[in-house]
């Protein structure tokens, strides 16, 4: 018998995933994700009254932040080092969080509305200076092992722990809340391992600054920043995979925390079905709404791991994308006539497959874009991409929750017809241009 080795490519492959490295982009994303208020965020503003129209303005409000500050902040990379920014970013998401943690007092009520937008403010610059920073660090790393032909699994196995981080604070949360009365304390608490991630990304190796320090003044820098935008969509290809994604994640964005206030519908009927005493609902809704984060978070972090196999089935990245534009259309309408017709578990269910089809397709747009852009545009283009996405948010957020507030079916159900319609036009339009450049 002859023992087969694997193609030195996977050797080289199998020997990187194995790295230190490797395990700390991992970690990265997991402490990152350890979010321990995100399952209730809504939750606890709607009980201060604060109202969905105003969540999407604060929303909003951190959006602008990231649509400002994505061009300096690529500046500022280039200038002073990836990594540097990075850990910059998290010192930003820490005030953020001291500010959450002002709004959401309940004695805070004449205030609340002012530390709730400097909470947003900060949060928007540390989303900003964090977006598309890391991904073009990770890209750098496979480029030096030589893997980048495997970017599907390595983007997919740290976002797995990405979301394993996210299912882990989910079920610690609702510890944090039935033990600690005053909901609050969780966003100070969630400075702990914010302040982690902050320790090891300064622990990362020091070519990952990857900066490129030059004599231009910062200004006129930043206005070339943002004519290179037009450039950038100059390339058809490019200019396609940024707008699919974009509209695509800042929907998902906009959406993905309405389970929230969608349980507040539900729970009555859920601790009925269940045999639960009324008068429990506050209890049940936190504890419902942990579970289900965690089990979201743990389906997603098998669909990165995995994503890789829906795209060889289906064959093509881009293929891949927009078969799940279309699904995702579907389940929201599906989403809407479940909700009309008052059917939990379905609602549940099918709110799950939103959060598998994110995390199935942004490995694959991280593939598909990593091909088609030049090594040395990643982190511009991945910036641009993000500043795309903020600004469709900017727009979306308040318009949803202006919608949901009179109607969360009627939402689902205007943006599914919506999602059809787009997705189709723009897939005839790409078409008949390259019948034209033919």
């Amino acid at each position: 018998m002859t023992s087969t080795k694997p193609p030195l490519s996977e050797q080289k492959l199998q020997h990187a995933m194995r790295s230190s490295l490797m395990w700390k982009f991992r970690f990265y994303g997991f402490f990152k994700n350890l979010r321990f208020f995100e399952p209730f965020l809504f939750i606890m503003l709607l009980r201060l009254e604060v109202s969905l129209f105003q969540i999407g303005l604060l929303a909003g409000i951190s959006e602008i932040l990231i649509f400002i500050f994505e061009i300096p902040s690529g500046i500022i990379a280039d200038k002073f080092g990836k990594k540097r920014e990075l850990m910059l970013c998290f010192i930003f998401y820490i005030i953020s969080f001291v500010f959450y943690f002002l709004g959401v007092n309940p004695s805070q009520n004449r205030l609340r509305m002012l530390w709730l937008i400097i909470a947003s403010v900060f949060f928007g610059l540390g989303e900003s200076f964090r977006s598309g920073t890391h991904k073009a660090m990770e890209m750098l790393w496979m480029d030096k092992e030589g893997i980048t032909n495997f970017k599907t699994h390595v983007y997919g196995s740290s976002r797995q722990y990405s979301q394993l981080g996210s299912a882990l604070s989910a079920i610690l949360a609702i510890l944090l809340v039935i033990f600690i009365p005053a909901n609050q304390y969780i966003f100070l608490i969630t400075i702990i391992p914010y302040l982690i991630d902050f320790f090891l990304i300064a622990s990362y190796p020091d070519y990952m600054n990857d900066h490129k320090p030059n004599k231009q003044k910062f200004w006129p820098e930043v206005k070339e920043g943002f004519k290179e935008i037009k450039e950038i969509f100059r390339a058809r290809k490019i200019g396609q995979g940024i707008l699919s994604s974009a509209s695509y994640d800042s929907i998902f964005k906009s959406l993905k925390d309405y389970i929230q206030p969608i349980m507040l519908i539900l729970i009555v009927d859920l601790v009925i079905i269940l045999g639960q005493e009324a008068g429990q609902e506050e209890l049940w809704i936190s504890i419902f709404l942990g579970i289900l984060y965690a089990i979201f978070y743990l389906v997603s972090s098998f669909s990165s791991k995995y994503a890789y196999k829906f795209k060889k089935m289906v064959g093509h990245s881009k293929k891949a994308m927009d078969i799940l534009f279309d699904l995702f259309a579907v389940v929201l309408f599906l989403e809407a006539l479940f909700l009309w017709l008052n059917i939990p578990f379905a609602v549940i269910f099918l709110y799950m497959l939103i959060y598998v089809f994110e995390n199935f397709r942004r490995p694959i747009f991280v593939d598909y874009m990593g091909d088609i852009m030049p090594k040395d545009k990643r982190a511009t283009i991945l910036s641009v991409e993000s500043q795309i996405k903020a600004l469709f948010v900017l727009f979306f957020a308040p318009l949803f929750g202006l919608i949901a507030d009179y109607s969360i079916p009627l939402l689902f159900f205007l943006l599914s017809i919506l999602m059809l319609v787009g997705n189709h036009f723009l897939r005839k339009e790409i078409s008949n241009s390259k019948l034209e450049e033919d």
